[in-house]
């Protein structure tokens, strides 16, 4: 009997033991998983930001401006064409100067350039704002060019974001290489390309879906379009907004003055041809 007893016992300690070194394993199993699956994703994670950075160092920081291109990074229409100006003939984003300090923060009460343009729109191709903005006053806009008012299209990129690919970027630099090398359709390349927001809401498009939609409108620049030609113009515009105090997209001046759009009724065609008959 002592001898059975012992016999089980035995049993019991070996089944016991092989049942802990099989959670053993298990356990380490496990650790080893994790610990592959978390270099992996350490992995990718730094693919991914040198990606980025190397994208980003892509873009040098001078490059050429348009011939509409003016000092503060817009670019001139005149009867609802780019005109050009007496502008630089190259622009770099390092040159320009930090904002003050001491204004930061603050909504600026008058924007550089303003004697020189009627009107001056500060716009994000992804804003959504600006998207509404462009679709309730293209037409407005239109008829105030005819009436013989300059408007100054200042793009920026405030907006951004590997998610999009810089897509703020790359359309504002698809609109200035409409501007420059298919003038005649430059305003309804802007127009079409603020209205494609409804339909991506924030996505973007990609640099071939704005060469179609640039074809869709008549214009030719697929080349400008995917090398980036004004993408270091585009920084250079930022750069010049941010110094100048803009915040936030659209920022709207009519002959110097900003347009708040209260809502009180008013339109902005109404409200801007009043400022420039002043």
């Amino acid at each position: 009997m002592a001898k059975n007893k012992s016999a089980r016992s035995s049993r019991d300690a070996a089944r016991q033991a092989h049942a802990n070194q099989l959670a053993a394993e298990k356990r380490r199993s496990r650790v080893i998983t994790w610990t592959i699956v978390g270099v992996i994703a350490a992995v990718v994670a730094i693919v991914i930001v040198v990606t980025l950075m190397n994208s980003s160092r892509s873009i040098p920081d001078a490059g050429p401006a348009p011939a509409s291109g003016t000092e503060q990074g817009g670019i001139v229409f005149e009867d609802g064409v780019p005109t050009e100006v007496d502008g630089p003939s190259e622009v770099d984003a390092t040159t320009v100067e930090e904002p003050n300090p001491e204004t930061a923060g603050q909504a600026p009460t008058e924007v550089p350039g303003a004697d020189a343009s009627d009107i001056i729109i500060y716009a994000d191709a992804n804003c959504v704002y600006c998207a509404q903005f462009e679709a309730e006053n293209s037409e407005a806009l239109n008829e105030l060019m005819a009436d013989g008012h300059t408007l100054e299209y200042r793009m920026v990129n405030f907006l951004d974001n590997p998610g999009t690919d810089n897509y703020s970027s790359r359309a504002a630099n698809a609109m200035t290489c409409v501007a420059e090398e298919s003038p005649e359709q430059a305003t309804d390349f802007i127009t079409e390309a603020f209205a494609t927001y409804d339909s991506h809401q924030g996505a973007g498009l990609s640099n071939d879906e704005l060469s179609s939609l640039a074809s869709e409108v008549g214009a030719e620049a697929n080349d400008c379009i995917n090398d980036n030609t004004y993408r270091p113009f585009v920084n250079y515009t930022t750069a010049q907004a941010t110094s100048a105090g803009i915040a936030g997209t659209p920022s709207v001046w009519v002959n110097g003055e900003y347009y708040e759009n209260t809502g009180d009724g008013e339109s902005f065609q109404s409200w801007a041809e009043s400022q420039l008959s002043n």
